[in-house]
């Protein structure tokens, strides 16, 4: 993912989120993990790498998008909060250790395997549906990668 870009993608919620939105958005993501850096801001979701601070090397800014949007024939629109918040919290875990993939055209591999690690990295605290939606995501993200490359030899 390049550093700072939006890894939820357009079709998601839009609305500005209410105090009491942003406190259990908030709260999910500490529930995971206490150890995150979890901002609302009001812009695009998004993992943030912070460079030369060894203490705070990162952080998540969230907005409205973090909840699902209306288009339920999109997995990543539809994807939960929940499922969304471990997204990008596995996106700092990938980061930490080095598994990031930054190279722009692979974008959407490095989307399918964060999608792919959450559900590894949280399972025991994701619900089965939340599962299946980073399940999904992942493969939507794959299938858009096949469409980039079939594009690009046209």
């Amino acid at each position: 993912m390049a550093k700072g870009q939006s890894s939820l993608l357009n079709g998601r919620n839009a609305e500005p989120l209410s105090d009491v939105r942003v406190q259990t958005v908030s709260a999910a993501f500490h529930w995971f993990d206490r150890t995150a850096n979890v901002k609302h801001d009001g812009g695009r979701t998004r993992f943030r790498p912070i460079a030369g601070d060894p203490v705070v090397n990162h952080e998540i800014l969230f907005g409205p998008d973090i909840y699902p949007g209306a288009n339920i024939g999109n997995p990543n629109s539809c994807l939960s909060m929940r499922a969304a918040v471990v997204h990008e919290l596995t996106h700092k875990v990938r980061h930490d250790n080095g598994f990031e993939v930054n190279e722009p055209e692979l974008e959407h591999i490095d989307e399918a395997l964060t999608s792919l690690s959450a559900i590894l990295q949280f399972q025991r605290k994701l619900e089965d549906f939340e599962i299946l939606e980073l399940v999904s995501d992942a493969v939507q993200r794959l299938q858009e990668y096949v469409v980039l490359q079939q594009n690009a030899e046209d």
